[in-house]
């Protein structure tokens, strides 16, 4: 049994989870990876592949970790320099993978680089950056490689695309040396322990230390560990903090009816634990209306789609920045008449460009924009009215007349049916169940990036596939906006 960098990672989240996936294959829950997950993964590799030619030419290990093991180690041997994916098992089983390896010829001894397709170094929650590089060394320091200094490479958040890339301004590399001498102990005595525990028998599975986290940080086997625990129970509370969640949970307190009245809670978190347990609406109708009143028509209802890439793919554009490939507009006339128009790019190299004259043709000059989680879009215009000066005027002023419709769900209009959340999808369901995403082929904007990202990138895909995800793509899209439309409509009859 072997403890990888990213089994390390997964124990200090949950170790008896990690102990299910090596014990208790049958039992363990695999976590869930969405084609925008697996879309992560790969470009990870592709950042890597492109981070390394910094380095000149080197030797790629590869095989399995017991043959790359041994053929890192003759390339140790040999000071082979820089060694790629070096390969290191000791004899406890701890197991680590150095994405590039460089030697020094002055010390002897071995630097690592770590490279991330993020765009900084990341030390808090799942993905601690440091924890990682720190592991490798320990695992190195064990078999006897010394290693002198350490360093993550990572995307530089300030780089604009701008011809042909340049390397040394994409990435940013840092020294973490002092940060991992500090951690360095830490972390060789928890894998110890984590070892020592995934090869202790008698494990009590009943629960985990995941309910002492809300739903987002629960590991994938939280159900297998706490069948106990209610569907919607006090983990789903808006922003709970790890502190009262431990007060409800040392009072065996799972679920929302059993809090009691002077539990300290904000006064949102208050309100949804009060919705769940009247099952009744809370309804601010003279607020809604007046805000309602205030709009000019026609009414714009917009959404975007968007692209990230870590390696910005359009002139411009940086590490991970949002690129606006399709657009959908509703446009309500105060004569109750609706329009529909849209835009799908078919290149990625023009469609920010080619959609922002759109919308100029598109959009009239007066009328208020509404959008959902308007800050999403708005932050778009912003970023886009920069890259391309001569519609700034034009983007902003989409900007100055955009309505925010999720805010009358946050502030004047709760239901319990809406179990805390605002998000369009857990909002048109209960108010309009008639309109349902279930029946899409695309039902999330992470699976609309990828498909359009088949479309543009995917030369094996044939021409009718092609044709079926952009009209999958359009009617996902065209969804996002009729469902403000019928949300609006809703809220005009309350």
């Amino acid at each position: 049994m072997y403890l990888s960098k990213t089994d390390f990672r997964e124990y200090l989240q949950c170790s008896k989870c990690l102990w299910l996936k090596k014990n208790s294959p049958d039992l363990y829950v695999r976590p869930s990876i969405s084609e925008f997950d697996q879309k992560l993964i790969d470009e990870g590799y592709e950042v890597e592949l492109v981070a390394r030619e910094m380095f000149g030419q080197g030797v790629l290990v590869e095989g399995s970790n017991e043959s790359a093991a041994l053929q890192t180690l003759e390339l140790i041997k040999s000071k082979v320099s820089p060694i790629f994916q070096a390969t290191f098992i000791t004899n406890t089983g701890l197991l680590a993978k150095t994405d590039i390896l460089i030697h020094n010829e002055f010390s002897g001894a071995w630097t690592i680089y770590e490279v991330k397709s993020s765009t900084s170094i990341k030390t808090s929650g799942n993905e601690n950056h440091i924890y990682d590089i720190t592991f490798q060394q320990v695992v190195m320091n064990q078999v006897g490689i010394p290693v002198d200094q350490a360093y993550i490479v990572h995307l530089n958040k300030d780089f604009k695309k701008n011809g042909e890339i340049e390397l040394f301004e994409l990435f940013t590399t840092t020294d973490v040396t002092e940060t991992v001498a500090q951690e360095y102990s830490r972390i060789e005595t928890e894998a110890g322990m984590a070892l020592k525990f995934l090869q202790d028998k008698n494990i009590d599975l009943s629960l985990c230390s995941c309910l002492y986290s809300s739903r987002r940080n629960h590991c994938s086997s939280f159900s297998v560990l706490n069948p106990n625990i209610p569907d919607y129970s006090i983990h789903d509370i808006s922003r709970i903090s790890a502190k009262n969640l431990r007060l409800l949970v040392d009072d065996l307190i799972m679920n929302i009816w059993d809090i009691p009245e002077d539990f300290k809670l904000t006064q949102n978190q208050k309100t949804q634990v009060e919705l769940e347990k009247s099952q009744k609406p809370e309804i601010k109708i003279e607020n809604i209306k007046q805000t309602l009143e205030e709009l000019e028509y026609p009414l714009i209802f917009l959404d975007y789609e968007t692209y990230v890439s870590a390696i910005p793919k359009v002139e411009g554009f940086s590490p991970h920045q949002h690129i606006p490939f399709q657009v959908s507009v509703h446009i309500l006339q105060s004569n109750k008449k609706l329009g529909h128009f849209e835009y799908l790019a078919d290149n990625i190299e023009n469609a920010p460009l080619q959609l922002i004259e759109f919308l100029h043709d598109t959009i009239p000059d007066s009328g208020a924009l509404i959008s959902w989680h308007a800050s999403f879009e708005n932050t778009r215009n912003k970023q886009i009215a920069e890259i391309y000066p001569e519609y700034s005027q034009f983007l902003l002023d989409l900007n100055n007349r955009t309505f925010d419709l999720e805010s009358i769900f946050k502030d004047n209009y709760r239901h319990p049916g809406f179990k805390g959340r605002t998000s369009i999808k857990k909002v048109l369901p209960v108010l309009c169940p008639e309109f349902s995403y279930k029946n899409l082929d695309i039902q999330s904007g992470t699976e609309a990036m990828e498909n359009w990202n088949r479309t543009i990138f995917d030369q094996d895909l044939e021409e009718s596939e092609r044709a079926q995800i952009q009209k999958s793509l359009l009617a996902y899209c065209e969804l996002d906006t009729l469902a403000m439309v019928k949300i609006f409509k809703h809220l005009l009859d309350v």
